[in-house]
């Protein structure tokens, strides 16, 4: 088991290993409504255009949470 320990000011700090979470893969989506729905990702901000009943785009992990809200998508 890996040693926790406190560390002093004149320590240096290299040895620390800082590592962002890894990036989460993308989800699909296929819309299943009539018409035409654009949306725009709750986090990244990116506009989700699906033009036609049938098409799959992907959509950035982090905006597929409230992509799952709305009735007309489904996990592709």
């Amino acid at each position: 088991m890996e040693e926790l320990r406190n560390l002093s000011p004149d320590e240096p700090k290299d040895f620390v290993d800082f590592q962002p979470e890894t990036a989460k893969e993308p989800r699909f989506f296929e819309y299943t409504g009539n018409a035409n729905l654009i949306l725009k990702g709750i986090s990244s901000g990116t506009v989700y255009h699906f033009r036609f009943k049938g098409e799959k785009l992907e959509v950035n992990y982090y905006d597929s949470f409230a992509m799952m809200a709305e009735r007309d998508l489904k996990v592709a």
